[in-house]
């Protein structure tokens, strides 16, 4: 029933309405009380709240109420009493319904019991405390606070959070106009920079450094234009604009030597000998390199010495050198871990679990890759976490686990198809092709190949490491040539495996290079040729220490030796075979690892090769 007449009844618009109705309905001190905790926040704490009020000792009663409402609810009782808006509509209506000049005033009342309250915790309220400021208009303290939250997030490797605080600073840093000092605004830019790194955003961390030159060069700081410009070289190495790269590492080694700054210039060297080490100039980057550490080292730079040792750890893994290389990248682990150093720590543990499987030691590359994998996601870095999804998927395609195997490489791939990025492409297709190629599905193993091959062919495709998944390219050409019986193509794909192998020095490859050979001379049934030629892979596999391609060379010698019907030399090569098959699945600890031991189809036929010992 009509209790008035119908056009005399209010009936709200809309929720805000609804909810503003609510409000407008309570008493003055808990409205009140409510639109204090909105300034605050969704979250609030009743100690924080009662340290704003005017109505001190009745601040409990107050919540109650609203707690009984159902606007508000307790959401924590430790480490102190907390509450929070039931919804967050409700929040937004209740801080709308203050003047905005009163918001102001009481944002930085808040700021500032914060600042008395917490004095002992600070950090943990950095980010709030910038709010109040920001809000209030406090620009002076809100830089401040902007500038701490940032490197809270750097530090705790929350890089995109880091900068949208750096962000909100440069909006700010307008605000307060000639106030703001020069130093203030380069350490903003770089510290941009390093954040668009670590996220693999080299374009951005390139625009940040031209702006931190720009900066430099008003000030007439020539030792911050020499690491603007090293910073730029950088990221542009890492863009794959190599002519960049070497052009503004080549100014920033100018710029920096006659002012004796010699980390700028350990940078200069790293990221050139960078380039050289990626298009093929492996030499001259070693000398670089080495140059660099050196540099680095002495002048206490430790990006560019964990960077440079690192590469050359990485060199000596190419070339078998596995004990050299294992207590390189430890050291070059240590510092970067040591110093907190981001970056050149996502790239140092992603060479050492490389490092580790090249020797065999694959539980300890397991477990380092599953640990990194988590670090390199939040993080943000996506070239570090496409290259450890690769050699995951690589240690599970040696092992044989379809399922794994599969799953790594595919995130991979698809990872690195949408960066554009060629290398962690080719290397996680070609991961895909051994795996479908070992469980005889020739058809799309053929087509994946194909696919890189016109990636390798096309010329705008990126130098970057093109050499390295060449060499790795034609050797699963060949032996999907060779499964297929076309002798021709797998020795014409074996050939330049080997060219590729030997003009760089790359001992694994060359083991499976020489080991096509003769496999391809025994389908031909050539065999002296086939001895000749596995003879020399076996030369080659024994010292360098790579268990895979030890045991596959034993085998490809078995079965030679059995096709000219040598028995006690075919039973001697299997034997050997297994050997080597025993003694990694007598190292292997984890669970997983052990199971596709087991299962893989490669490693049982190379067991059922031969007489039973």
């Amino acid at each position: 029933m009509l209790t008035k007449r119908l056009d005399e009844i209010f009936i709200p618009d809309t929720i805000h309405d609804v909810i503003m109705a609510r409000i407008d309905r309570l008493a003055e001190a808990p409205k009140k009380t409510l639109q204090l905790a909105a300034v605050i926040g969704r979250e609030f704490t009743s100690r924080l709240l009662e340290r704003i009020t005017d109505i001190r000792g009745r601040t409990d009663t107050f919540l109650g109420d609203l707690k009984a409402l159902e606007l508000i609810y307790e959401k924590s009782l430790f480490p102190e009493l907390a509450y929070m808006f039931k919804h967050a509509l409700t929040h937004d209506v209740a801080y709308n319904s203050l003047l905005v000049q009163r918001r102001r005033e009481l944002h930085r009342t808040i700021a500032l019991a914060i600042e008395g309250l917490y004095a002992d915790r600070l950090p943990e309220h950095y980010e709030v405390l910038a709010h109040h400021f920001s809000k209030a208009e406090d620009w002076a303290h809100a830089l401040a606070y902007l500038l701490k939250a940032a490197e809270k997030s750097m530090k705790s490797f929350a890089n995109r959070e880091a900068l949208a605080f750096y962000d909100q600073a440069l909006d700010v840093t307008r605000n307060l106009g000639d106030a703001v000092d020069v130093q203030t605004l380069m350490a903003i830019r770089e510290a941009k920079a390093n954040a668009y790194v670590a996220l693999s955003d080299f374009h951005a961390s390139r625009g940040e450094g031209e702006q931190l030159l720009a900066l430099a060069r008003r000030a007439g700081d020539r030792v911050k234009e020499g690491e603007a410009l090293a910073g730029m070289g950088f990221s542009s190495l890492w863009a794959h604009d190599f002519e960049n790269a070497l052009a503004e590492s080549a100014a920033a080694i100018e710029v920096a030597m006659p002012l004796g700054a010699d980390p700028v210039v350990a940078v200069g060297r790293m990221t050139t000998a960078f380039v050289h080490a990626v298009t093929e100039r492996l030499d001259v980057a070693r000398a670089g390199f080495a140059e660099a550490f050196r540099i680095g080292r002495a002048a206490g730079a430790h990006p560019p010495e964990v960077f440079s040792l690192g590469f050359i750890a990485l060199q000596n893994n190419w070339e078998g050198r596995y004990g050299d290389a294992s207590g390189q990248i430890a050291e070059a682990v240590r510092v970067a871990r040591e110093h907190g150093l981001l970056v050149p720590l996502l790239w140092t543990v992603w060479i050492s679990g490389v490092v580790a499987a090249g020797k065999g030691d694959y539980d300890q590359a397991l477990a380092t890759l599953e640990e990194h994998l988590p670090l390199c996601e939040k993080a943000g870095d996506e070239v570090m976490q496409h290259r450890v999804l690769n050699t995951l998927g690589w240690i599970w395609t040696e092992f044989g686990d379809v399922e794994r195997a599969v799953s790594f490489n595919r995130r991979g791939a698809e990872g690195a198809r949408k960066r554009g990025d060629p290398e962690t492409l080719a290397n996680a297709e070609l991961n895909l092709a051994d795996m479908l190629l070992a469980h005889g599905d020739l058809i799309q193993a053929q087509d994946i190949v194909e696919g890189v091959h016109r990636l390798v062919n096309d010329p705008s495709t990126s130098d970057w490491m093109r050499w390295r998944y060449s060499t790795h390219l034609f050797a699963t050409m060949a032996e999907i040539a060779l499964a297929c019986g076309d002798h021709e193509k797998a020795r014409e794909w074996t050939d330049r495996c080997l060219e590729i192998a030997t003009r760089t020095n790359a001992p694994k490859n060359l083991v499976k290079g020489w080991r096509l050979r003769g496999e391809i001379a025994l389908a031909r049934r050539q065999w002296d040729d086939a001895a000749s030629a596995l003879k020399q892979a076996l030369d080659l596999a024994r010292p360098l220490g790579n268990p895979t391609q030890l045991w596959r060379t034993y085998v490809a010698l078995a079965r030679h030796h059995e096709a000219r019907r040598e028995p006690e030399a075919a039973g001697q090569a299997t034997i050997a075979a297994r050997d080597v098959l025993d003694a990694v699945k007598t190292g292997l600890r984890d669970e997983r690892l052990r199971a596709a031991f087991g299962a893989s189809p490669l490693i049982q036929r190379a067991y059922r090769l031969g007489p039973e010992r």
